[in-house]
């Protein structure tokens, strides 16, 4: 992966998203990473990666009865424990 100062970036706009179409770019500043640019393209795809994941995560979760039906009661009950707590936060 590329990287390319914030500075360059700001001044050579254009050229870094004709990169980024290539591969994915970490953009620095101060020599520290603050972002990662990439392609619509790539970003699409991590995105259904993303899901697919998620989802076989969930089957396997249902799978091993590792889940708990939301009813109104569950509901309420998980609000509290929320309130609870950002109350000792």
């Amino acid at each position: 992966m590329k990287t390319i100062p914030a500075a360059k970036v700001s001044k050579e706009f254009g050229r870094f998203l004709d990169i980024v179409q290539r591969e994915p770019v970490l953009v620095t500043k101060k020599n520290r990473p603050v972002a990662v640019t990439m392609s619509i393209q790539d970003a699409e795809t991590l995105l259904q990666m993303q899901t697919e994941v998620g989802i076989r995560k969930g089957i396997a979760d249902i799978g091993a009865e590792r889940f708990s039906e939301f009813t109104p009661k569950y509901a309420s009950d998980l609000a509290a424990r929320f309130k609870k707590q950002l109350q000792s936060s």
